[in-house]
């Protein structure tokens, strides 16, 4: 039998910025957890001066982490937060650029030194989800997708 999920609703908004050389994820975990956000929408731009990202190997089952140096925008980063092992999960990707305007990207992990950055979070309300170890990728996911069979 199909899972129905139920809609969500907006809860509190918080837009705030993280001071020059805090870790980025750091601080937006910080965040959610001072403020005891459970599950929320996370949105964010600015710049940094180095990036942490990693790219995850679907055969290998798992992350190649990627570590730029250098001055970057953030051209976007987007996530959610969510509970894995009863605690405020944060998992966002994030997209960076050069100087040049070339683009590097992937899934966000602590080193991240924050330049500027100014951050959005959407609370919603509702139904929790609840991040669980899915064996088959390997990967801390939200139980019950969606599934057309």
């Amino acid at each position: 039998m199909q899972h129905q999920e139920k809609p969500y609703l907006t809860g509190r908004a918080f837009l705030f910025s993280i001071h020059k050389g805090e870790d980025l994820l750091e601080a937006i975990q910080y965040f959610c957890h001072h403020h005891q956000v459970r599950c929320g929408l996370i949105n964010a731009i600015g710049a940094v001066e180095k990036a942490v990202f990693s790219v995850y190997d679907q055969k290998a089952k798992k992350y190649s982490k990627v570590t730029l140096e250098k001055e970057l925008e953030i051209l976007s980063l987007s996530g959610n937060v969510s509970l894995f092992d009863d605690n405020p999960m944060v998992h966002a990707h994030a997209m960076f650029s050069d100087s040049e305007g070339k683009a590097f990207g992937g899934h966000l992990v602590m080193g991240t030194k924050v330049f500027s950055s100014e951050v959005f979070i959407q609370e919603l309300t509702g139904d929790i989800k609840v991040r669980k170890l899915d064996k088959a990728t390997q990967l801390p996911l939200w139980a019950n997708p969606v599934c057309l069979r």
